[in-house]
């Protein structure tokens, strides 16, 4: 099972945060396109007014009010296409695990887009031919002053929609931007978790004579008394204050449970601080020695607790 360290967790648990605010950014193009869904339908309610206002007219004013109805028809399909549109907004959520719901997500913010784009040329082509209906009615006698006045308010209406949806469209591009942002966050965030985790389950391991480690500079010997004034007996082999890291075998302590010793016929013991009972080894002496052709780690959390650091003598 890997092994987390708490700084590991939290920074985990930072990365879920990020992705739970672009969720809430996606709850606010809904209710936005609602918002725009229900001041649109307040354009079908003028149809049956400009109807009854425009009935017995001259033949011009039988014109104007067919494109008027055309208008406010074209609202109603507006009205309708932005519903699809608040549908779509399903779709374009931030909080994806996967390549496949990240590329469904960009594709929804393009296909939204691109409808918003199409919407807004139509909407400039009805105020168009609503500003030549203005000058139309302009010209004719008295009594079209009213169709002119509501002609004039539905222009009025189908501008501010026009900025309504150029602010949504806006709203979709931040959600894009957002999305963006916060995968490039989420991958940064797991390279990190990944550098951290490998670094705080690295451990290093040498197994050597006693004379190779003390060249190595890792060990260093302590106490001992002077036999016939001439040689130190007794002396025990100690590790060193300070290691040179590439005099060891690197390895991750999750994943290399087994080290092997160069010579099974040869006793070896412990010299960094590690706990012999935590190992298992062919045999075992009563003087904290040991044999075989490999030592193998039973309990590896608590046995590298001791040090990062273990050194195996020859004796």
């Amino acid at each position: 099972m890997p092994l987390l360290s708490p700084r590991s967790a939290g920074v985990t648990a930072l990365l879920s945060s990020a992705l739970l605010l672009g969720a809430c950014t996606d709850t606010a193009s809904r209710v936005r396109a609602d918002s725009l869904a229900a001041a649109l339908a307040s354009a079908s309610a003028e149809r049956d007014s400009l109807q009854g206002l425009m009935q017995g007219a001259s033949a011009d004013k039988d014109r104007a009010l067919a494109q008027v109805i055309e208008a406010s028809k074209f609202a109603d399909q507006v009205d309708a296409e932005l519903r699809q549109v608040r549908g779509l907004t399903s779709r374009v959520s931030v909080d994806k695990r996967d390549e496949s719901g990240k590329t469904e997500a960009a594709a929804a913010q393009k296909d939204i887009l691109d409808r918003l784009t199409q919407m807004r040329q139509r909407l400039a082509a009805r105020q168009s031919q609503v500003r030549a209906l203005l000058d139309t009615l302009s010209t004719a006698r008295g009594e079209s002053s009213a169709a002119a006045t509501l002609l004039a308010d539905l222009n009025a209406r189908l501008a501010l929609r026009d900025k309504e949806i150029s602010a949504f469209q806006e709203d979709v591009r931040l959600l894009r931007t957002a999305n963006e942002t916060l995968t490039a966050e989420k991958s940064v965030l797991s390279d990190t978790v990944k550098a951290l985790d490998t670094r705080e389950n690295r451990v290093f391991y040498l197994v050597g004579s006693r004379r190779q480690l003390l060249a190595d500079g890792v060990v260093t010997e302590e106490g001992g008394s002077r036999g016939l004034l001439i040689v130190k007996l007794g002396k025990t082999l100690v590790p060193a204050r300070a290691f040179d890291e590439g005099k060891f075998t690197r390895a991750d302590r999750r994943e290399v449970l087994t080290i092997p010793l160069p010579r099974a016929d040869r006793p070896y013991r412990l010299v960094s601080r590690h706990d012999l009972g935590l190992i298992e080894v062919a045999k075992k002496e009563k003087d904290g020695s040991f044999r075989g052709e490999s030592i193998r780690i039973t309990d590896p959390v608590k046995f590298w607790a001791a040090s990062r650091y273990l050194l195996i003598v020859e004796k």
